[in-house]
């Protein structure tokens, strides 16, 4: 990506706010203008009182004073003016990384759940947070300094060539090697920057993956090995933030040793111009001044070329995440209102998952294991095809990986799923909006995800504000009132982080409790009693009899037991439907679901 559209996607961010810039912009060359007049008048003051000493100039201390007080509004007009242009510029900034991190989470939103089997959660965090700060830096600090050293250039300039064009020369010699000297150590940086955020995103997955599993590892007494395989990627982050501080630290000596320089050569060559004649003292006083004004933003453009290197390398990392497509998204023309009943129809769906590595992906992101060994395309459902009737129940059974899942989901379009082959309610499930389709489709998943929350608020979470009868209800629905008296602080009782405080199978029910809440259309239960022993299972599925009564009804399970009162039930096995029928029928055939069923049996 070349520079220019690169940083054209923040274009549109600051042109909401470009009322602001521009007043900052005139803000900043007020303060730079103000701040330049200073040496001028300095240098009147001096040439004033050594007149004043030699020839007795009577109005010469009155003509002080004047000056005098000229240098203190100047410098109180000049702190005023350059307050308010970081207000406007840094104040700015802030509101551009708000809407880029809230396009950005709306982003996120919106991509496939295939994106996050690809990408691991430390990466996307550390782009969102860390890149989006170095970003920041592009809209805020970068802007204000490139505005100021380009005027204080400019006008400074200006100040210098008056005074002495040929002092000018010379002053300023030194300046081109100093900047193409920082523009190699800046290209320095921007490699390191880009290198160190990918690996803390390294340090971020690896961290979010030893504090999710450490009762597994604390399990398995593998926490010296799972310290040192953190400790070898915080020391290889380590390693390259070590270089960066190393590039980096080269910046300031360098502008400073260039301003000393440019202030010796004025000295050298302006002294004898003073003792011949050609510049006042004054004027020599005025000039190591503005030379000392524009050498400051030189070290300050040292300060920019690295951050702007660093913002630049996020910016390209947050536009690599910003441009990852949206496979699943809302057709065109979309039918709303569609959904009523919940009949479902399937007609010959085939769902293939691709190889990863042909699959867009953050760069450092796919696991080396995955991204080395992933085969061809693996067909998950094969010409699958079935009805089921408005209010009905059916039930789906199979082997492990033979397509159960996958299944449920194409139902929701979770997956990309073919035209013209699932229909809810007579229509193409490609051709329901989105947000109308899940509202009116309560899941229940087998890995229930449960928020950092009271248990109320996560029951309540898909339906906000409901009655604590309400809560109470669903809760009994879901057979967990009995476990109330386990939590110290009842439905106010705080469940952790992804549920950690409640066994598995409190975690399914309080997930089915949340989705009976909701009173959907249709109700997709996908193992959801796997963690709940046979008796409860029994027990849920009759309280949710009268929830299921006239509402159509998907029930996934591994145990046979659990559907075998579905109206219909569908037997999968490698993404095939090998037997249908009721529950009787299946085991007269003495097929794969009896023989599935003789098993748990027993």
């Amino acid at each position: 990506m070349s520079a220019l559209s690169r940083f054209a996607r923040l274009v549109p961010y600051a042109r909401r706010l470009r009322g602001l810039y521009a007043l900052g912009a005139v803000l900043v060359v007020s303060a730079v203008v103000l701040r330049l007049l200073l040496p001028t008048l300095l240098g009147d003051a001096i040439d004033t009182l050594r007149a004043r000493l030699e020839g007795g100039d009577p109005g010469a201390a009155q003509h002080l004073v004047v000056v005098a007080v000229a240098m203190v509004a100047a410098a109180a007009v000049g702190a005023v003016v350059r307050t308010g242009s970081r207000l406007c510029i840094l104040g700015n900034s802030r509101k551009v990384v708000h809407d880029l991190r809230t396009d950005l989470f709306d982003h996120l939103l919106r991509l496939s759940p295939s994106f996050y089997v690809r990408h691991r959660t430390g990466h996307v965090m550390s782009r969102c947070v860390n890149d989006v700060q170095n970003v920041q830096g592009l809209t805020g600090p970068v802007f204000l300094y490139l505005v100021e050293t380009g005027v204080l250039y400019a006008v400074g300039l200006t100040f210098m060539l008056a005074t002495d064009p040929w002092l000018t020369l010379l002053g300023v010699a030194p300046f081109p090697f100093f900047l193409w000297f920082a523009r190699r150590i800046a290209a320095r940086i921007q490699v390191l920057s880009r290198t160190s955020q990918e690996q803390l995103g390294e340090v971020s997955a690896k961290l979010d993956e030893s504090l999710s599993g450490q009762r597994v590892v604390r399990g398995l007494a593998l926490e010296e090995r799972d310290r040192a395989a953190f400790e070898a990627e915080a020391q290889r982050y380590r390693g390259t933030m070590l270089e960066l501080a190393a590039a980096r630290s080269w910046l300031q000596p360098t502008m400073l040793f260039l301003a000393a320089l440019s202030t010796l050569v004025a000295l050298a060559f302006g002294g004898p111009r003073v003792v011949a004649g050609e510049l006042t003292v004054g004027e020599l006083v005025s000039f190591v001044f503005y030379l000392g004004i524009v050498a400051g933003p030189t070290g300050t453009l040292g300060f920019v070329m690295s951050s702007l290197q660093r913002g630049a390398a996020a910016l390209d990392r947050l536009v690599e995440l910003l441009d990852m497509p949206v496979t699943i998204r809302d057709a065109e023309q979309v039918r709303s209102g569609a959904l009523r009943d919940g009949r479902i129809e399937v007609r010959d769906l085939t769902i293939e998952f691709p190889d990863l590595r042909e699959q867009p992906h953050l760069s450092g992101s796919l696991p080396e294991e995955i991204g080395e060994g992933a085969g061809g395309a693996r067909r998950v459902l094969d010409h699958v095809s079935f009805e089921v009737a408005p209010g009905k129940t059916l039930g789906v059974v199979g082997p492990t990986g033979s397509g159960k899942t996958t299944l449920l989901r194409a139902l929701t379009r979770m997956v990309e799923v073919p035209r013209d082959t699932v229909f809810l309610d007579g229509v193409d499930v490609n051709d329901l909006p989105l947000r109308e389709l899940r509202r009116a489709v309560g899941v229940v998943p087998q890995e229930s995800f449960l928020f950092s929350r009271s248990l109320e608020e996560n029951i309540a979470f898909g339906r906000p504000g409901s009655s604590r009868d309400a809560v109470k209800s669903a809760l009994a629905t879901a057979r967990l009132e009995r476990d109330m008296a386990q939590l110290p602080d009842g439905l106010a009782t705080m469940v952790g982080e992804r549920g950690v405080q409640l066994s598995g199978g409190q975690r399914q029910r309080t997930a089915l409790a949340r989705v009976v809440l909701l009173e959907p259309t249709l109700l997709l239960l996908d193992d959801t009693l796997s963690a709940v022993d046979t008796h409860t299972a029994a027990e849920i599925l009759g309280a949710i009899e009268p929830l299921m009564r006239g509402r159509t009804t998907v029930i996934v399970a591994h145990r046979v037991a659990t559907v075998s009162r579905a109206d219909q039930i569908l037997v999968l096995d490698e993404g095939r439907v090998v037997e249908r029928g009721n529950h009787a029928a299946l085991l007269a055939r003495e097929g794969l679901y009896a023989s599935l069923w003789q098993k748990q049996q027993s």
